[in-house]
């Protein structure tokens, strides 16, 4: 077919020109490469985020933000590389499968002529500021735009439980909203208890833990855009104690002794009762019996006075009890490291020496307890690393996969 024919027949369809042509991601990392721009370079002139760089370059569309934003990240990124930017949206609509956009209008700038109006005339050395003013102004309003959009942490609600509370009961439903399709983990301290799920499309999430006697820690993070937020909650597990009913069984309680005043270590509370005793509780909370009826449970608490009652029960509801008040001294920095949710590399330092046996990778589920006057906690994964210091919690040492080093020092 001639020249002349194909002249004739007028232009091809646009879809025919955009089936010949090279995909968008093609011909943007071509002219890149053509240039010896690199990925990070070009994020930087641009100020456009290198992962939406490399989403346009290799046509991973639902990587990108909404429709509106990635045809304005496109623009400027077809500008950079001095390519026709109405062409490439034009070929990012269609390969995106929607219809594209009305093409923009061409401009052209008549040579400047002095505007005359009630005696006002506009000359450069007026017009030219007044420009520079709207660029810096509008620039100014796409970073804010670009910081409240993708630098803040996302939105967090725990609707279930709604406060630090109490129970009797030892299942707990945990409920909240966030932004949809987020990543929710769930974590409770201590116990084995850990969930990963996804927010729904409205933002929403739930999940099941199973809480132990005592005092819980529950731990409920969000990660969206590389960003994260989290709420720490306390449940604390009493269930509801039965009415007395026969013959008091044998209760003997063996630590802590009473009002002793314990220093720079957690609680622990033991002792034995006879084979009659079928349920035993510690403040109300359950506490599992040996075979041979002795029984122990370990408590991390803050400074100060501390009470534990001690309640032994047998089927026919004869009870005896009996009580502990003891006070909590702390002198050094006393670090205690539950792993949860994972392994990390671990390495605690003590008072400027690092602690023989650390320096290595603690599985999920391992514990471990430092003492000094100052104590350095280094983990190779920090959000598994949760701490009891001094008795309090803090939760999770930093973000998944990321190296954090706290230092604890005395009080």
């Amino acid at each position: 077919m001639s020249p002349r024919s194909l002249r004739a027949q007028g232009p091809l369809p646009l879809s025919r020109e955009i089936r010949q042509m090279p995909s968008l991601g093609e011909q943007l990392r071509a002219e890149r490469e053509r240039k010896g721009i690199t990925l990070e370079q070009a994020a930087a002139d641009t100020r456009i985020r290198e992962k939406f760089l490399t989403a346009l370059e290799a046509g991973d569309y639902p990587a990108l933000p909404g429709a509106v934003y990635t045809r304005g990240f496109l623009r400027n990124y077809a500008e950079y590389l001095e390519l026709e930017t109405d062409e490439m949206v034009v070929l990012f609509q269609h390969e995106r499968g929607g219809a594209p956009p009305e093409p923009t209008p061409k401009r052209s700038f008549k040579p400047y002529r002095p505007v005359v109006h009630k005696s006002l005339i506009f000359r450069p050395v007026v017009f030219v500021p007044v420009l520079i003013i709207a660029f810096v102004g509008s620039f100014l309003g796409y970073m804010y735009y670009q910081f409240t959009t993708f630098a803040t942490p996302p939105k967090l609600e725990i609707t279930a439980p709604s406060s630090d509370g109490l129970t009797a009961s030892a299942d707990l439903a945990v409920r909240g909203v966030t932004v949809p399709g987020a990543r929710v983990t769930v974590t409770l301290i201590p116990g084995p208890d850990f969930v990963d799920i996804h927010s729904a499309d409205d933002g929403t999430f739930g999940a099941s833990v199973v809480l132990s006697p005592g005092s819980n820690h529950l731990l409920v993070e969000v990660q969206a855009a590389g960003k994260t937020n989290k709420v720490i909650r306390t449940i604390q597990y009493q269930p509801a104690p039965t009415a007395a009913v026969g013959p008091a069984p044998q209760l003997v309680v063996d630590q802590p002794a009473a009002g002793s005043t314990l220093t720079n270590v957690s609680i622990l509370v033991s002792g034995h009762v006879d084979r009659s005793v079928s349920r035993l509780l510690i403040n109300n909370i359950a506490v599992p019996v040996s075979t041979d009826g002795t029984f122990q449970s370990r408590y991390y608490m803050p400074a100060g006075p501390q009470s534990f009652r001690v309640t032994a029960q047998t089927a026919s509801g004869g009870t005896v009890e009996e009580t502990r008040n003891v006070v909590v001294v702390y002198t050094a920095a006393v670090v205690n490291v539950f792993v949860r949710g994972g392994d990390t590399w671990l390495l605690a330092t003590v008072d400027g020496a690092d602690v023989p046996g650390s320096g290595r990778v603690y599985k999920d589920g391992e514990t471990a307890a430092f003492i000094g006057k100052e104590v350095r906690i280094k983990a190779g994964n920090g959000a598994v690393a949760q701490v009891i210091y001094n008795g309090q919690l803090i939760a999770g040492l930093g973000k998944q996969g990321e190296v954090v080093e706290r230092t604890f020092v005395a009080q």
